[in-house]
């Protein structure tokens, strides 16, 4: 298997928008996190696919996309694994083993403080944090969710239950990682219906 980087090797690039473009038609939670992915794709800093004989398995990318302070980027963003069935463990490798290492390195590269990413929902945060100290380089599991979306238009902080998620930090220099706060008990109480 190999890390192929789509924005350095375009000839990737039509292959993964047909591959893309079929996750609308699937049962995905966030599926509509990857309509008109063309367009998205030309603002990130770094795009990942994980290749075997010619086989796009998996993918994800680094974005700021200006929604995060210039020094931060999001790393395994948009990760989507193309076929499951070879069950939760082996896929998170794709995750943990491969394309964390090559983005935290590229994100380095890029001149960025400070990588993360994240999950969405407080339910979801022990598998969260197994993936996590799975990772090298290992990053830090905040004990606070974090607010993932762009500040609105008004200044506001977006108070959809989907922008407060577990976030785990790796710094690259010393920075502070300044994305809004909430506890969990405090998501669990306003958001209790979820």
């Amino acid at each position: 298997m190999k890390i192929v980087d789509v924005i350095k090797n375009t000839e990737w690039k039509e292959p993964l928008l047909e591959q893309i473009n079929c996750i609308k038609d699937t049962p995905h939670i966030n599926n509509d996190n990857y309509a008109n992915f063309e367009q998205r794709l030309e603002q990130y800093d770094c795009f990942t696919i994980a290749v075997e004989n010619n086989d796009i398995l998996a993918m994800s990318g680094i974005w700021n996309g200006n929604t995060f302070p210039s020094n931060i980027a999001r790393a395994l963003d948009r990760m989507y694994i193309f076929n499951w069935k070879k069950g939760f463990s082996w896929n998170r490798r794709f995750a943990s083993e491969h394309m964390w290492p090559y983005q935290v390195q590229r994100a380095k590269e890029l001149g960025y403080d400070c990588v993360f990413f994240s999950i969405q929902t407080p339910k979801k945060r022990k598998i969260f944090t197994r993936i996590a100290n799975d990772m090298n380089p290992k990053p830090e599991v905040l004990s606070t969710l974090r607010n993932t979306c762009r500040i609105m238009n008004n200044g506001e902080i977006n108070q959809h239950y989907t922008c407060w998620q577990n976030v785990a930090i790796y710094k690259l220099n010393e920075s502070e990682f300044p994305l809004p706060s909430m506890e969990i008990n405090e998501f669990e109480g306003k958001y209790e219906l979820l």
